[in-house]
């Protein structure tokens, strides 16, 4: 099971949809972006990534929740 795929099923779950997913992910072609967000990221963010943007990114989540 690939980080996509679980995106998708967590997502497809309505006990677990409202989860928010982050990928942090060496995978930085512009593709692999979109497949996550497709999948239903609320995030991606490529390695090698900044711990601050990473917190802020989270802080920006939890607060849209």
């Amino acid at each position: 099971l690939d980080g996509l795929e679980g995106c998708r099923r967590l997502k497809a779950a309505p006990e677990s949809a409202t989860i928010p997913i982050v990928f942090l992910s060496a995978r930085s072609d512009p593709a692999d972006v979109k497949a996550g967000l497709a999948a239903g990221a609320d995030g991606y963010l490529t390695k090698p990534f900044d711990p601050v943007v990473l917190a802020e990114r989270i802080k920006a989540i939890c607060k849209g929740s």
